[in-house]
């Protein structure tokens, strides 16, 4: 009976054991069924075709996959979504058909990733074909013929449309590396991860961004393609050193909306403070201005100038008071000022030519007396003083004593019946004058220097008051406005006017004017040379015995002429200097 029970009880146990042991074989079973429902890769070949080099990617079911690139055209990188690298989980050296190596690895997370990262020896393009349970990606030098082939696009299993030859990129606010994103029905925060990667920056999410997102960028900076999916969800973000933060516009309007609220409850806080800030070189008034316009005083600040004492008077919160003294240190500086050193150069070159003649002849018949000719020599001018013969022509030059020539000659007949008396006179003078001037005048930076030099014309006018005797200018003079820039060369404003007289119309002088203007970029210490200022005056005088001048030759005993010219050249030499402050 004892034994029946234990026997019993022993049976018992063994079939509670075989139970148990059932139970964990379903339990393994099933659990390797459903592992075995995850995909993974089975194989992964690369082969080389005329143009064409093909990775082929095997599985045990269709893939689910995103391709994109960054701007290094050597690289390339497929997602396979829900999808585990199998045995594929160690770098792939190739080193052929262009490829250089794989390197697969699997994405933390719920969904299994496998990510394949490509880098070929040479740029090409991507084609990603997808038949049956394997992936055929092509690679294609862009510079090769395209060979027709089937294609099929990525989420679909439609032929694509084909597509335009992308614009080149343009060069607008976007700097980011150049990617191409191809997703369907993503998790939004799948894809900032992945912008993360690409960037380099950390990138935070708040809590309210989710949801799920398909789109299609090729060849687009990360920053854009950023912006992109921000607008299309109500998202901004800001950008804290290498900390990108993503929220809801409304969020982060809100928070910029506080962080102001509690500066301004910081600002009426703070303690004010007056303080007196003595302007030494600059205008007070100019330098409240542009305190004004920059707008640094707070909502509680407060400032005025005392122009008696060149100070400014600032009552503000305590702390912004270092950045006013900061900013007037910046504002008050000493003007530079400028000495202009000139050196004027006026060259005068004169010629002047003069030829005249006098001759008369008188007959003496011995039954009569004839004179040809009228009037006499003047004393010490005849050739024959004391004949008394009368001149015909009376044209001589203007000489004298230290100036020109004359030559006389005369003819008397042997019965003293004839007789002939001629002087030729002749003058020639030439001359060259320089006159050489050196002003030298300082002054402040866009301030006007002028230099003046020349006479004061005097004449005098009749009115119902009486006469009186006025002045005319007739005079050089210089006017230069220098401005320094800040890398030290100088900016001049150069006008040169030439005034002298000329003749005189109702007893009123007339002025011949020269002027010259020019703007000029110069360094420190070289000179400027203002030539070409040339005036040349030419006079031809002629009188002679009407008719009888003109006769080739012989009309030369007939005229008297005067040549005259002069040629004056003004050149003037600038040379700016900046005055250093000790």
């Amino acid at each position: 009976m004892i034994f029946y029970k234990r026997s019993g009880l022993l049976h018992f146990l063994s079939l509670i054991s075989y139970l148990s042991f059932l139970i964990l074989v379903v339990s393994a079973d099933t659990l390797v069924g459903q592992s075995a429902k995850i995909p993974e890769i089975t194989g992964i070949n690369v082969k080389e075709v005329v143009d064409f080099t093909e990775i082929e990617i095997n599985g045990n079911s269709p893939f689910t996959y995103t391709i994109y690139k960054s701007s290094n055209p050597y690289r390339t990188v497929i997602e396979l979504h829900n999808v585990q690298a199998g045995r594929f989980r160690e770098k792939m050296v190739i080193d052929r058909a262009g490829v250089m190596e794989i390197i697969p690895s699997e994405l933390p997370g719920i969904s299994k990733t496998t990510r394949l990262e490509i880098t070929l020896t040479t740029p090409a393009e991507i084609t990603p074909l997808q038949k049956g349970t394997a992936l055929i990606l092509t690679f294609q030098n862009p510079e090769a013929q395209t060979v027709s082939r089937e294609e099929a696009s990525l989420m679909t299993n439609k032929p694509p449309a084909e597509k335009p030859s992308p614009p080149p990129p343009g060069r607008g606010k976007y700097v980011g590396e150049r990617i191409s994103l191809d997703f369907q029905d993503a998790e939004l925060l799948h894809i900032f991860r992945l912008l993360s990667d690409v960037s380099g920056y950390n990138i935070v999410t708040s809590p309210e961004v989710k949801g799920r997102i398909t789109l299609k960028l090729l060849d687009v900076p990360w920053d854009q393609a950023l912006d992109i999916i921000l607008r299309n969800y109500g998202l901004s973000k800001i950008v804290e050193e290498n900390v990108i933060r993503i929220a809801p516009t409304a969020v982060l309007a809100k928070e910029a909306e506080e962080i102001a609220k509690a500066k301004e409850a910081e600002i009426k806080a703070g303690d004010l403070e007056t303080r007196i800030y003595p302007i030494n070189y600059a205008d007070v008034d100019k330098v409240k201005s542009a305190i004004e316009t920059a707008k640094v005083l707070t909502g509680m600040g407060f400032i005025s100038a005392d122009k008696r004492t060149s100070s400014l008077i600032i009552k503000d919160v305590k702390d912004k008071h270092r950045e006013y003294e900061e900013l007037i240190k910046s504002l008050d500086l000493p003007t530079p000022q400028v000495t202009i050193e000139s050196k004027i150069v006026e060259v005068t070159t004169s010629f002047a030519r003069e030829l005249g003649i006098q001759w008369g002849i008188r007959w003496d018949p011995p039954d009569a007396r004839m004179n040809i000719g009228a009037g006499a020599l003047p004393g010490g001018t005849g050739f024959f003083t004391g004949t008394g013969t009368p001149l015909m022509v009376n044209l001589p030059a203007a000489v004298g004593a230290g100036s020109g020539g004359a030559i006389g000659f005369g003819y008397i007949s042997a019965a003293r019946t004839f007789f002939l008396d001629m002087q030729l006179s002749a003058m020639e003078s030439s001359g060259q004058g320089k006159i050489v001037s050196n002003p030298r005048i300082t002054t402040m930076d866009h301030q006007k220097a002028t230099i003046k030099q020349g006479e004061k014309i005097p004449y005098q006018t009749v009115s119902a008051e009486g006469t009186r005797t006025e002045f005319i200018d007739a005079m050089l003079e210089l006017t230069v406005t220098p401005h320094v820039t800040p890398e030290g060369t100088i900016v001049m404003d150069v006008e040169a006017k030439k005034n002298e007289a000329g003749g005189f119309v109702g007893g009123v002088p007339t002025i011949i004017t020269n002027e010259a203007k020019t703007q000029v970029l110069i360094r420190d210490g070289d000179t400027l040379v203002i030539g070409g200022i040339f005036r040349t005056t030419t006079t031809k005088d002629l009188k002679g015995f009407p008719g009888l001048h003109k006769i080739p030759l012989l009309g030369r005993l007939f005229k008297w002429e005067k040549d005259y010219e002069k040629t004056t050249e003004l050149i003037i030499f600038i040379t700016p200097r900046v005055l250093r402050q000790s």
